[in-house]
């Protein structure tokens, strides 16, 4: 992601925002469903929202869940 980019709310009168993290504003928009993002050039918005740490997903082949090798098993 660059650091030149911010998320912002595409609904008309949504005051939240912007978001240095798209994943902020994913959350914040999830819950309205109305609402959407979009992508900004930094230079274009005031007082950024900073980005919230993330935690690491294994997000391989839901397949082998359960698998301790999950996506890389061979044969489960």
């Amino acid at each position: 992601m660059s650091d030149d980019i911010v998320f912002v709310c595409t609904a008309d009168d949504c005051e939240q925002g912007p978001w240095e993290g798209s994943h902020d504003a994913m959350a914040h928009c999830a819950e309205f469903p109305e609402h959407g993002y979009t992508g900004r050039p930094r230079d274009e918005v005031n007082e950024v929202i900073p980005a919230t740490a993330t935690r690491k997903r294994d997000n391989r082949n839901l397949q082998h869940k359960g698998h301790p090798k999950g996506a890389l098993a061979q044969d489960d």
